[in-house]
């Protein structure tokens, strides 16, 4: 299996978690039963959302990567038999 793939699948995994926490502080916002700060719970929001778009960003250009992995053309070899 290409490895690279693997590698951008679970960074993609990981981004797509971190939007569920993100969108889970979001949902619980008004509830009373909580002791975080609504500015603690807004920068967390924020902060979750920014990692997760950057580390979406990273997994995508690590998926394009390793689409790219031909080898090249072999050249010719002088000291071989033709």
């Amino acid at each position: 299996m290409n490895q690279g793939k693997n590698r951008a699948t679970l960074m993609g995994v990981v981004a797509a978690y971190l939007l569920y926490l993100a969108y889970g502080l979001l949902q619980d916002r008004t509830d009373p039963d909580t002791t975080m700060a609504p500015v603690a719970r807004f920068g967390f929001i924020a902060l979750f959302v920014i990692a997760a778009a950057a580390i979406g960003y990273y997994a995508f250009v690590l998926w394009r990567k390793s689409g790219n992995t031909r080898e090249p053309p072999p050249k010719d070899d002088e000291d071989g038999i033709k």
